[in-house]
C-alpha cells in the first residue's frame, strides 16, 4: 500500500515541508503548485501523483492534524476505566502543541481554513471513539444534579478547541507546556464532581 511505502511517504514530506517554508515567505493565494514543487525539488507530476491540487494539500494536512490529536487522546495510554493519568495527558498534550507551534505558518492557514465549530465535531467524535469504556462509567453532578455525558464531552471540546483556536490566532503567545497544564488543569477540575473516574496526578 503505498501510504506505507517509504518513498512515497519521503515525499510526502518533501511537500510539507516545502509547504510551510513557502507559507513563512508568502501568503497562500501567492503560492501555486509549481512553487511547491520547485521547493521540494520535486517535479509538478510527482506532486499530482499526491494531491490534486494545493487545497487538497491543505486538506491533507489539516486530516494529518486531527491524525494526530487521534493519537495525543489514546485512551490505551492515559486511562483505564476506572482512572486518567494527568500528567501522562499533559504531556502528551504538550508534545502536540509544540509540533503545531514549530510549523506555525501552516497552522495559521489551518486556523483560517477550518471553523472551530468544524475542529471540535472532530474532536468529539474522537473522544467519544477513544474513551467510550471510560464515557459510560462516567456519572457527573453539580451540587448532586446528573449532568448528562455529552455535556461533559461538549464541555471539553470546547475547552481545547477553543485554547488551540486561540493559540494560533495569537500567535503562540503561550509556551506549549504552559498552554498544555492549563487545558489539562481546566478539563480535569472545572466546576464538575467526576464519580466513578479518578483524576491521577502523582
Amino acid at each position: 500500500m503505498k501510504l506505507n511505502d517509504i518513498r512515497y511517504l519521503r515525499t510526502e514530506r518533501l511537500i510539507f515541508d516545502a509547504f510551510a517554508k513557502l507559507l513563512s515567505r508568502k501568503s497562500y493565494e501567492k503560492i501555486t503548485v509549481q512553487d511547491i514543487a520547485g521547493e521540494a525539488m520535486i517535479n509538478r507530476a510527482t506532486f499530482y501523483a499526491h494531491y490534486v491540487d494545493k487545497d487538497a494539500l491543505l486538506s491533507g494536512i489539516v486530516n494529518r492534524m486531527i491524525t494526530d490529536l487521534s493519537t495525543v487522546i489514546d485512551s490505551t495510554q492515559i486511562a483505564t476505566e476506572q482512572a486518567v493519568d494527568v500528567r501522562k495527558a499533559e504531556a502528551l498534550l504538550a508534545s502536540y502543541y509544540t509540533r503545531i507551534e514549530r510549523n506555525s505558518a501552516v497552522a495559521q492557514i489551518i486556523a483560517k481554513s477550518i471553523s472551530q465549530d468544524e475542529l471540535q465535531l472532530h474532536f468529539s467524535r474522537l473522544l467519544q471513539e477513544k474513551y467510550a469504556a471510560v464515557l459510560q462509567n462516567l456519572q457527573v453532578t453539580e451540587s448532586n444534579i446528573a449532568i448528562p455525558t455529552d455535556f461533559v464531552v461538549a464541555y471539553m471540546t470546547s475547552i481545547f478547541t477553543g485554547s488551540l483556536m486561540w493559540w494560533i490566532k495569537s500567535g503562540f503567545s503561550m509556551k506549549a507546556k504552559e498552554l498544555a497544564h492549563l487545558v489539562i488543569t481546566l478539563v480535569s477540575n472545572g466546576h464538575l464532581t467526576v464519580r466513578g473516574v479518578q483524576i491521577k496526578r502523582d
